[in-house]
């Protein structure tokens, strides 16, 4: 199955998670949307939508996520020019431990990861989602842990987000099944940075297992 056509398949099965966890189930398959939500386009571009959820940043992409990809809505400049949604997203690979991150179709970026500890009951969850949080520099805490991390790009209403884990020296392979994260979705420090100055708020993050 071609990765385009597994997303589809993801995103036909699965309820759109996002900041408040509304979620809703398409009955056609709908193609992953660019990065890069643009609040101040889409309230401009659709003062209907203002005018039933209000101006927020969190309001707005929660209405893109649940019903304006459904609808065929653009969520920035770059995709009411190209007349189509672009086929832009992060893919979480927990078979293979493996992120991707692609920008119209291709892949532009690729780096092992360790995700959530299978041992432990602490899998990163599988499903469509969306960045709703960029962070530079912040602790991650938690009832054992107090971890800082300087680049947070969180993606479930759980607190599962990508990562840089300057802790680990080690990234892929079977780490994630005794000794993974906490649920997050951990990468190298320069992948990190890297995946972090490509991506903002409204990504759509794929997380899936083969």
């Amino acid at each position: 199955m071609k990765l385009s056509e597994k997303v589809n398949r993801i995103m036909a099965m699965t309820g759109l998670a996002m900041i408040c966890m509304v979620m809703a189930i398409f009955a056609t398959p709908v193609t992953a949307q660019a990065a890069g939500f643009d609040p101040v386009y889409y309230a401009a571009k659709y003062p209907d939508v203002v005018a039933v959820v209000g101006n927020s940043q969190q309001a707005l992409i929660n209405h893109y996520l649940t019903f304006g990809i459904g609808e065929g809505r653009y969520q920035n400049a770059e995709e009411e020019a190209a007349m189509a949604p672009l086929n832009t997203y992060i893919d979480v690979d927990l078979t293979n431990q493996y992120v991707k991150y692609i920008l119209n179709g291709a892949s532009v970026w690729e780096s092992p990861c360790v995700s959530g500890d299978v041992s432990k009951g602490r899998s990163t969850p599988t499903g469509v989602y969306a960045v709703y949080g960029h962070v530079k520099g912040t602790y991650l805490t938690g009832p054992t842990w107090k971890n800082w991390v300087d680049y947070w790009m969180p993606f479930t209403r759980g607190g599962c987000g990508l990562h840089d884990a300057t802790w680990r020296k080690k990234f892929g392979g079977e780490i994630y099944k005794t000794n993974g994260s906490h649920g997050c979705v951990n990468l190298p420090p320069d992948k990190a940075k890297e995946l972090f100055d490509m991506v903002g708020i409204g990504t759509v993050v794929v997380v899936h297992a083969d």
